[in-house]
């Protein structure tokens, strides 16, 4: 698969093989996207989409993917990167949390938990009890 990219007149064809783990990413969530406004709604369950994606990046990419779901479709995204944790609303994220394997993961809606200041800060502290 080739993968043409422009501007203005110039054109670039590359090899997809050869597009770095990001541009991958990129290529995928426009995909996930169209395919959703075309043959949706979907279902999109990602693991980690921001991986691979510079921080710079991060943001934009998150938002245009929970934008493209907003009117049809669904999206399920897991993430530990803070840009990605922020670009989501207390109303639609949930915590999940183990003590060890052993134990069952506990699952909770973010706005049901008591959060001071920022949330990402709260995760890293471990002042969010579940």
């Amino acid at each position: 698969m080739t993968v043409r990219f422009e501007v203005d007149h110039a054109q670039l064809s590359v090899d997809f093989s050869e597009l770095s783990d990001g541009e991958k990413c990129f290529f995928l969530c426009a995909l996930v996207v169209a395919a959703n406004r075309c043959y949706g709604p979907l279902f999109c369950f990602w693991d980690e989409p921001d991986n691979y994606i510079s921080l710079s990046e991060v943001g934009f990419f998150l938002a245009s993917l929970r934008q493209s779901f907003q009117g049809s479709g669904q999206i399920l995204v897991t993430s530990h990167n803070p840009e990605a944790i922020r670009k989501f609303s207390n109303e639609n994220t949930f915590v999940l949390d183990r003590k060890s394997h052993l134990e069952p993961t506990l699952v909770r809606l973010l706005a049901e938990l008591p959060v001071s200041g920022d949330l990402v800060s709260a995760l890293i502290r471990g002042d969010i009890e579940l």
